[in-house]
């Protein structure tokens, strides 16, 4: 709990606490390789060991089942969104308006260089103010997803889509084969 024992530094894995990385970048890199189409789970699960842990706990299975909970702030994140399964932002993507609108809630401690631990930076985006870019962004994408655009928004959507869209990522062999597809169209 938050409130009585502050924000986590290490992670119990079989009865042993281990020191963690518990900044908002390290966990960033992680949650990006985890969406990364080209990494095979077992890459994406050493990723999270070798930069979440400080040294490597014996039992790994049970290190990223700890890691990932850890990543989801003790099982109790909220999420992107409304739970639609629809992506609403993107650490890639949308890195700069995201790092801005956080940054902002923090009253600048991320552009200071502060330690921001990744809880506390998930707790600030979930914060967002409406009137940032980053909420009016999850905001069209959310209305986009359910077709329920107004019409001004429906005219900004065609004038900022090359923001709004989420950008759809594909491995090596499914641009492969988007490609020779597009090929015979020509």
């Amino acid at each position: 709990m938050i409130l009585t024992d502050g924000l986590p530094t290490a992670i119990e894995v079989d009865g042993i606490e281990h020191n963690i990385n518990a900044d908002y970048q390290t966990c960033i890199k992680i949650i990006m390789a985890f969406e990364d189409s080209e990494l095979t789970q077992h890459e994406k699960c050493t990723v999270l060991i070798e930069l979440l842990y400080k040294e490597t706990p014996t039992n790994i299975v049970e290190a990223v089942k700890q890691g990932i909970k850890f990543l989801d702030c003790g099982g109790n994140s909220q999420g992107s969104g409304e739970g639609d399964g629809t992506r609403k932002y993107s650490f890639t993507q949308d890195d700069k308006y995201i790092y801005r609108a956080v940054d902002s809630v923090l009253h600048g401690r991320l552009s200071k260089g502060d330690f921001v631990h990744w809880w506390e930076f998930i707790l600030a985006f979930m914060e967002l103010p409406e009137e940032c870019f980053m909420s009016r962004l999850i905001y069209l994408r959310t209305q986009k997803a359910k077709g329920k655009l107004s019409k001004e928004e429906k005219e900004l959507y065609y004038k900022i889509r090359d923001v709004v869209d989420l950008k759809e990522e594909y491995s090596l062999e499914e641009q492969k084969q988007i490609n020779e597809f597009m090929e015979l169209l020509k």
